[in-house]
């Protein structure tokens, strides 16, 4: 494996020769672009004799557009452990080369995984391949399912974070799809038992080959892995049309709501505003992403203050990732004293005035930037870890290519970036205030 902080790197792009490039990325990969539209990333990093498979499907509770509809993507995730006319039980096989496998769904993405050896490689390869093309269910198991996925929505309906998630959102969103969680709205998924052709238009409007990318990283050999991506994926018919999914208009005015939680809990407080959308390019976009660490991060005069140094509250938690459409950034706090509640949202205020009013310490930025920095690349021991650290890169832009981009523009972010950020993106007319407190409390 080569060293982390290694610099230069040899991008190795199938049908050239090597090319050197200035960039982040420490591992050689190749890419392999069929004509279908299906993309695939060869990355040779991790341990000795072990692949990560990651296919990742750039669709996520976003691209739900239809009314009645909600949580079909988390809802397919499971599906497509059912099988298939070659290879009807997908658990037992993947059981019998000891392959570690699971999914799972967010706002943007839909995201399968198999780390296992690499002598199954092949078999690996015409699995996934053949599930992503030849997926077969019938109504009946699509029904159990959509029972279990009930049962999932209830089990988790009073989890204090999901149940003000979804109050956040309620509130936050007039239009954007990201008005709604991954799971779902609660009626859309009483009604999903209904569903089982919507769901098979669903697996062939979204399971395209232009709307997914496999990231292959571990222990091959180049060629053999191309050969096979090119055997078992090139007949895969392209049929892939984006939704129509409607901008969320500009906010106009702040937005306050207090929620009586039904169980027992402390006083949370959840802080939003609307953000940009992700990018490896915009200063604006990436500078949002630090202000969150520099400004209300652990490291933080906030953070500092109200949970180490006074203990007034339970922990400060800044949401500051962005999502591919402009989503909500926040500042989340659970307060220890209820009649405290108020004290403790203006000295947030007063943090956010400062991010506003006046230059972050150079010290402290540039340590944040070196802390992203080398938290990415020393996050990169596992195959596993190589794949999944590059997931954003592919939801967000279809490829890999972008985390050089990323790191650059990180580098060139300044102070006044900052500043700028804070007052683009920190405003009242975008905020989104939630206080959930306990029912029958104060």
């Amino acid at each position: 494996m080569r060293v982390l902080t290694t610099l230069a790197v040899a991008l190795v792009v199938a049908g050239s020769a090597a090319a050197q490039s200035e960039g982040i990325f420490p591992f050689d990969y190749r890419l392999i672009e069929l004509d279908n539209g299906f993309k695939a990333y060869l990355i040779k990093a991790g341990a000795p004799g072990q692949i990560a498979y990651v296919s990742m499907v750039r669709t996520g509770s976003r691209d739900e557009v239809e009314a009645g509809r909600s949580g079909f993507a988390h809802f397919f995730e499971h599906m497509m452990f059912r099988g298939t006319d070659k290879y009807p039980n997908y658990d037992l096989i993947t059981s019998q080369i000891g392959a570690s496998r699971n999914a799972f769904t967010g706002n943007d993405l839909t995201v399968y995984y198999l780390v296992a050896s690499s002598e199954y490689l092949e078999q690996i390869v015409d699995l996934e391949s053949d599930r992503f093309r030849n997926l077969n269910y019938d109504e009946p198991g699509f029904r159990t399912e959509a029972g279990a996925i009930l049962g999932e929505y209830m089990q988790g309906a009073l989890s204090p974070g999901r149940w003000l998630n979804e109050r956040v959102r309620d509130l936050a969103y007039d239009q954007h799809t990201y008005g709604h969680t991954t799971i779902g709205y609660e009626a859309d998924v009483r009604a999903m038992p209904e569903g089982y052709d919507y769901s098979l238009s669903f697996y062939r409007r979204f399971y395209r080959p232009e709307n997914v990318v496999l990231v292959l990283a571990g222990d091959f050999e180049y060629e053999e892995a191309e050969q096979l991506i090119r055997q078992y994926y090139t007949e895969w018919e392209p049929g892939y049309v984006a939704p129509n999914i409607t901008p969320e208009p500009p906010q106009r005015r702040a937005r306050s709501q207090t929620v009586r939680y039904p169980g027992r809990t402390l006083p949370v407080l959840s802080i939003n505003y609307k953000s940009p959308a992700w990018s490896s390019t915009d200063e604006m976009a990436v500078a949002t992403e630090v202000l969150g660490e520099v400004a209300f991060g652990p490291n933080s005069d906030i953070y500092r203050k109200l949970v180490i140094d006074e203990q007034r509250v339970q922990y400060l938690a800044a949401g500051f990732g962005l999502a591919r459409d402009p989503a909500l950034i926040s500042i989340n706090t659970m307060v220890i004293d209820p009649d405290d509640v108020q004290a403790v949202e203006r000295e947030i205020q007063n943090a956010v005035n400062e991010a506003r009013e006046t230059l972050a310490d150079e010290k402290m930025l540039n340590d944040t930037k070196s802390a992203m920095k080398y938290g990415f690349l020393m996050g990169l021991e596992t195959a596993q870890n190589v794949a999944f650290a590059m997931i954003q890169y592919v939801i967000n832009t279809g490829g890999i290519e972008a985390v050089d981009e990323y790191y650059r523009t990180l580098d060139s972010i300044t102070a006044e970036d900052l500043r700028e950020a804070a007052r683009t993106y920190l405003v009242d007319n975008g905020k989104t205030v939630v206080l959930m407190v306990q029912e029958g409390g104060e």
